[in-house]
């Protein structure tokens, strides 16, 4: 397993942790587990941006992965190819919109990801078949 995905899936286990031992009345990031983790990276792996699976509500999509998705369905529904999984929730497509927002990427063929990791069992899960259709290096 990649040492990114690693350290951050122990990382977002770390926060939880903290969270529940505090106010149950702080906002925090990670009060649930994420269902997946992922690392988003180049193929020089120079320049990374992480993401967790949650809902797509009120994330500021990159112009052309929302596009991407779109071709999908509607942001939030579920995928008609992959109707089991809504558009805009997985961890892949998350670090993807971090990455390419962060380092103004406007190739979706530069994107490249470590494994995508259930944190709470570091269990390896395989790609599901919206991230496979949007992202052509998986």
């Amino acid at each position: 397993m990649d040492k990114r995905i690693h350290d951050y899936c122990k990382h977002i286990c770390k926060s939880q942790i903290k969270v529940l031992r505090m106010d149950h009345k702080t906002h925090a990031k990670f009060w649930d587990l994420p269902a997946m983790a992922t690392v988003c990276h180049n193929i020089q792996r120079t320049h990374f941006a992480k993401g967790y699976a949650h809902h797509p509500k009120g994330t500021r999509w990159h112009y052309l992965l929302k596009q991407e998705l779109e071709k999908l369905g509607n942001i939030g529904d579920r995928s008609r190819i992959g109707k089991r999984y809504i558009i805009g929730n997985c961890a892949e497509q998350h670090a993807g919109n971090n990455y390419m927002n962060r380092f103004h990427e406007n190739n979706i063929h530069h994107l490249y990801f470590t494994e995508a990791v259930r944190p709470r069992t570091m269990e390896i899960f395989p790609y599901c078949d919206n991230c496979k259709a949007v992202f052509p290096n998986l």
